[in-house]
């Protein structure tokens, strides 16, 4: 799979390989101070618009020099993939969780290895095998590492707070990675460690962003303009009204990020953790998107940690939503990169597909704040002991041993401690209490 994405890769099938090919060599360029020029390292010398640990994805795959940095990079992230692939076919359900990942990343396309995001996907799925072997450090450790790249994992750090009872240790594992990055960074004599938090507030709406969607009808009716965007390299659009809602963009994504975790942690006091956490991991990401100035087309891999833990969970309202990120992401595919003139020239077809993509993305959220919602009733996921017998029997392979599902049955009682989360079996991704997740049927009942 990959290396079919790697032809769709080559500049003359496609150009979206463009950052991998100029943007990074360039950067790790200006940094070395080739051509007789000074050395500038974006993020230490400069403001930057990138965390400083997107450095190290960058540094690893220039260290042929940057001449080598495209090629580098695809055997990086393929190995890398390949590592976080392996490890996640030992996990329960592992190989549904795989393929799953992997026909996303082919639904989504070439894009889907080409940018920094998709190191920072591969990290976060580490993390949360890591809760697997019940090290809720670890994953808080990876979360925070991989939001020092690309802003969005700290969402699922937030998740794994409200989460998880190791609260301490989760908290302790994220100031110590953030507090060894900002050590470096003083060390290096920088004075723009955060100015990533900054660069954001003074550029326009890029034309994929869901907000901009409006005012690319407006473009497309003569009323409004698409420009490039030289010091960010991104298309942007500028119609009446532009400026005051990218100045509402950034307000915006955080008191949505706040609302939802507020509901997510009232959520999981309520319900069963398992079903209230996913669907907040679901909604917080969806947020970041949807709440964005930025709508970048790699933003769907984002979807694909949430979109795992909804396949662990594997009832039908789980593959419904995992099928809603696979629509995104082949509808971005389509855009990106093989219609994307018609979106920058603001031809009719380019933004009416623009449209069916973000009305997905905002189905998404709409739909993962309706389930949360929905989790934050106290039970409403609850199996009664009839349907957990069937359950555990069905799931044996043994429908007819009514001896086998009693003693498993019995088995939950003495060692889940039910919707108070004690530990007992075998965690899922995120939580820690083995609480049954009801069938769809058993949702249409309530």
């Amino acid at each position: 799979m990959h290396a079919l994405l790697a032809i769709l890769n080559i500049p003359s099938v496609s150009d979206a390989y463009g950052d991998v090919l100029s943007v990074y060599p360039f950067w790790l360029e200006q940094g070395l101070g080739t051509d007789g020029r000074p050395s500038e390292w974006l993020g230490i010398d400069v403001e930057w618009v990138y965390p400083l640990l997107a450095w190290a994805p960058i540094l690893v795959s220039g260290v042929l020099g940057p001449e080598a940095l495209p090629l580098v990079w695809m055997l990086m992230v393929t190995a890398l993939d390949a590592v976080a692939f392996a490890l996640l076919l030992r996990v329960r359900r592992g190989h549904v969780l795989g393929w799953t990942w992997l026909a996303l990343q082919l639904a989504l396309g070439p894009v889907a290895l080409a940018r920094i995001d998709t190191v920072t996907v591969a990290v976060c799925i580490i993390g949360l095998i890591a809760l697997r072997s019940q090290r809720p450090g670890v994953a808080a450790a990876a979360f925070t590492a991989a939001a020092w790249m690309k802003v969005w994992p700290g969402v699922l750090y937030l998740a794994l707070l409200i989460a998880r009872r190791e609260r301490l240790r989760i908290v302790i594992a994220g100031a110590l990675v953030s507090g060894a990055v900002l050590a470096i960074a003083a060390l290096l004599g920088s004075q723009h460690a955060l100015s990533f938090l900054l660069q954001q507030e003074d550029r326009g709406l890029q034309i994929e962003a869901v907000a901009a969607t409006p005012f690319m009808w407006q473009a497309m009716l003569g009323e409004g303009h698409v420009y490039f965007d030289r010091q960010i390299y991104t298309f942007q659009v500028d119609a009446p009204g532009v400026g005051r809602t990218a100045d509402l963009a950034t307000p915006v994504l955080i008191a949505a990020v706040v609302a939802l975790c507020a509901l997510g942690a009232l959520a999981v006091r309520r319900s069963h953790r398992r079903e209230a956490i996913v669907w907040l991991a679901v909604a917080l990401v969806a947020s970041m998107i949807v709440t964005n100035k930025v709508g970048s087309p790699q933003f769907v891999l984002w979807l694909t940690v949430p979109a795992l833990l909804l396949a662990e969970l594997g009832a039908r309202r789980h593959w419904i939503g995992v099928g809603a990120i696979g629509l995104v992401a082949a509808l971005t595919h389509l855009q990106f990169p093989w219609t994307y003139d018609s979106l920058v020239s603001a031809d009719p077809f380019g933004v009416l597909l623009l449209t069916l993509r973000n009305l997905v993305h905002v189905g998404i959220l709409v739909g993962a704040v309706w389930m949360l919602l929905r989790a934050a009733r106290r039970g409403p996921y609850a199996l009664s002991v009839d349907e957990r017998r069937e359950q555990v029997a069905h799931a044996s392979g043994l429908d007819q041993e009514g001896v086998v599902a009693e003693a498993a049955l019995e088995h939950d009682r003495l060692g889940t401690g039910d919707a108070r989360g004690d530990a007992g079996g075998e965690p899922l991704l995120i939580g820690d209490g083995e609480e049954p997740v009801a069938g769809d049927a058993d949702d249409e009942r309530r």
